[in-house]
């Protein structure tokens, strides 16, 4: 026989393959009504027999054990097999939220540096170095905070840029005589932050020693670094007593300030 150079090749099915495990559950299903039948037939001789008689069974316990099965038939009549690789994809975890809420909140804490550093958004007053506060012994220690916050509204400023010590020193003296005069009750020192200043603040140093320990200490209720607003650490706060403080007495009867 002459070989024409090819081979006929056989029918091959070119549909995937399926798996169908419940092909023959319908032969099964009949196969076990029907067994069920000739089971209430001879149990129904046997009664007549006896003379016993007979239970009818109810339709709900003929068919109970059949209910499922056609309800599951049903409910994956339309059920296709998954794709393996599609599977495999699919399985790969996600990032977990706590991660990402971490790097969201690191990215967070550096655009705050970064503002700040930048000078975009202002630095708390209270949480720097320059920060100063004090108040008087035996009086509200919340008195300060209240004091920077901006809860007692400021009735006079004195200006002491561009002054020495000395005329810094006779400039408070006049400001705060005239101050107490008036009645006033809380007023502010603008002395700088001294960044010129080689090393500590000059006139901020010369106004908060005079605050502490000068003429006019037995007025001074408290005093506060001002808000970020209204100078921050270049303007000091002080509230003011109206009547001076009374001296204190050690047991020895020594007075004291």
């Amino acid at each position: 026989m002459q070989d024409n150079g090819w081979h006929q090749q056989p029918n091959r099915n070119t549909e995937p393959l399926t798996i169908r495990p419940f092909s023959d559950l319908g032969q099964l299903i009949s196969k076990a009504k029907k067994h069920a039948l000739l089971t209430k037939e001879n149990s129904s001789a046997n009664n007549r027999r006896t003379n016993c008689p007979e239970k009818e069974p109810s339709l709900p316990e003929l068919t109970h054990e059949y209910q499922e099965i056609e309800l599951f038939l049903k409910a994956t009549t339309d059920v296709k097999p998954l794709d393996s690789i599609k599977t495999k994809e699919a399985s790969n975890p996600s990032p977990k939220k706590s991660a990402l809420m971490h790097e969201d909140e690191q990215t967070l804490i550096f655009k705050e540096l970064k503002a700040l550093v930048d000078g975009t958004k202002p630095l708390p007053v209270h949480h720097t170095p320059e920060y100063v506060e004090w108040t008087w012994t035996g009086d509200n220690p919340e008195l300060t905070s209240r004091l920077h916050k901006g809860a007692f509204a400021v009735q006079a400023y004195c200006e002491l840029h561009g002054m020495d010590s000395v005329a810094a020193l006779s400039a408070c003296e006049d400001f705060l005589a005239q101050a107490l005069l008036e009645n006033k009750r809380c007023v502010a020192f603008v002395h700088g932050r001294g960044l010129s200043s080689p090393r500590e603040p000059v006139l901020k140093g010369v106004v908060i020693k005079w605050l502490t320990s000068g003429p006019y200490r037995r007025f001074i209720l408290s005093f506060s670094s001002a808000p970020i607003w209204d100078g921050g650490a270049g303007v000091t706060y002080v509230l003011l007593r109206k009547r001076p403080a009374k001296r204190r007495r050690k047991k020895t009867g020594r007075k004291v300030w």
